[in-house]
């Protein structure tokens, strides 16, 4: 009728990440008239989703470029990261493809006709335009959207040079307005 008794503790720790799914590239098209597209929040919207073996749901997560940001047509790599309560992370990647549409009241001109260069700029930068279209003015704004240089197009002919020494060294789109209608290009300042 004898006994013995012992114990000990038994320490479980999670070395497995979550497993996360993004989606297939995507490509939008900004809205006529708008300068940037507002970054979604691909984990509330559901596109990107994660599964962990002992947190479920995974409430940490992240996205770069964070949901609301505002971007100008281009490439961008989208990373989204989950991480479970004991640290362990897994990150997934999606090209985001920004595009803006032309709306029916802008200019109907092949966009490789008017053409900045050269860009990247340093001090100075001109304005090619071949078919001598009519156009009024360039108005220059910065990544936030502020409007930080405007020139005057009235009479250019094919080409006008621009000094844009005193612009910070940034990525800059380039509003082209001519007949009430306009085009959007980037510059590089340097």
């Amino acid at each position: 009728g004898f006994s013995a008794t012992c114990s000990f503790t038994v320490t479980v720790n999670d070395i497995e990440a979550p497993s996360i799914t993004c989606p297939a590239d995507i490509t939008v098209n900004n809205d006529p008239g708008n300068l940037f597209y507002e970054v979604p929040d691909y984990w509330a919207l559901g596109d990107v989703t994660a599964l962990d073996n002992c947190t479920d749901p995974v409430v940490v997560t992240s996205q770069d470029p964070v949901a609301g940001s505002l971007i100008s047509d281009g490439v961008y790599t989208v990373t989204t990261c989950a991480t479970d309560q004991y640290g362990n992370q897994d990150c997934c990647t999606f090209q985001l493809t920004v595009e803006s549409t032309l709306g029916t009241d802008d200019i109907a001109i092949d966009i490789s006709s008017v053409v900045l260069y050269p860009n990247p700029a340093i001090n100075t930068v001109s304005l090619s335009n071949p078919k001598a279209i009519a156009l009024e003015e360039a108005k220059v704004y910065d990544m936030s959207g502020r409007l930080v240089a405007s020139f005057n197009l009235r009479d250019m002919g094919t080409s006008k040079t621009f000094d844009v020494s005193t612009l910070a060294t940034a990525t800059y789109t380039v509003m082209i307005s001519g007949q009430g209608k306009t085009i959007a290009k980037k510059l590089m300042k340097r």
